[in-house]
């Protein structure tokens, strides 16, 4: 018998630093801007009230970063933040939904990483093949896609994609809100 279904939210990273000679891509942090717009989009989050019982996250300097204020923002442990190789650039579907073995008991797990992977994900966790249902997450988007077990074994359902910007919306008046009370 299958157990509740998971909700899998896909978030890419921020807004980052440019490229530059003097720091690899790896090393690439979020900007200001980046980071208040971020916290903008888990207070979003948040105001929505999507479960967060885990963050993986790519090991990438601005995708750790953006995990971290997620954590925060959902009151959970910087320890509760697992970086995972699989979730870095290039990495194969395959490596993820083995990373994702390990929270198995996760009603709503989030995974932090870039693009075009994230969107990649989207359609595996959907169809079945990358690529196959064009996806693009902008910086700070999120998708969330449910499924009947972890790692996915069949085709799950698209519950919502917001672009950051509806997201920072919701974020921003729930924190208007909760200041005045």
């Amino acid at each position: 018998m299958p157990g509740p279904p998971h909700l899998v939210m896909l978030l890419r990273h921020g807004i980052a630093e440019d490229p530059s000679a003097a720091r690899g891509d790896e090393a690439r942090r979020l900007t200001a801007e980046g980071k208040c717009k971020t916290r903008e989009v888990a207070a979003g989050m948040r105001a929505l009230d999507l479960p967060v019982d885990a963050i993986l996250s790519s090991p990438l300097v601005r995708a750790r970063q953006t995990a971290e204020i997620v954590a925060d923002v959902y009151g959970i442990d910087a320890a509760g933040v697992h970086q995972t190789e699989a979730l870095a650039p290039g990495h194969d579907v395959d490596d993820v939904f083995a990373a994702l073995r390990s929270h198995r008991s996760a009603g709503g797990i989030v995974l932090v990483g870039h693009e075009p992977d994230m969107g990649e994900l989207v359609s595996m966790l959907l169809v079945g093949t990358p690529g196959l249902v064009g996806v693009r997450f902008k910086k700070a988007g999120l998708a969330g896609v449910t499924v009947g077990a972890l790692p996915p074994r069949g085709a799950g359902i698209l519950e919502f994609m917001m672009a950051p910007g509806q997201l920072r919306r919701i974020g921003r008046a729930a924190m208007r809100e909760g200041a005045e009370q």
